[in-house]
């Protein structure tokens, strides 16, 4: 979904364009946030951005695990 303030891509902003952050604080796409709200509900959108998260962590220990030679890529 696009509207007039978020031309591309779902989930992208415009180049350029940096939100002011502070750590650990995440800009959602407002258009996504609406239709996840909509279509699976508030709490599973939480749980659902949460396992992501933990997906995003695991994957990089995993990198950095592989990369070191401590682990095959294959497991």
């Amino acid at each position: 979904m696009r509207d007039a303030a978020n031309p591309g891509p779902p989930g992208r902003r415009p180049r350029g364009e940096a939100p002011t952050r502070r750590p650990f604080t995440f800009v959602l796409d407002p258009v996504l946030v609406e239709r996840a709200q909509r279509e699976v509900g508030e709490r599973d959108m939480v749980r659902s951005i949460e396992a992501a998260l933990a997906a995003a962590i695991d994957y990089q220990l995993w990198v950095r695990e592989v990369t070191r030679g401590n682990r095959s890529a294959l497991s």
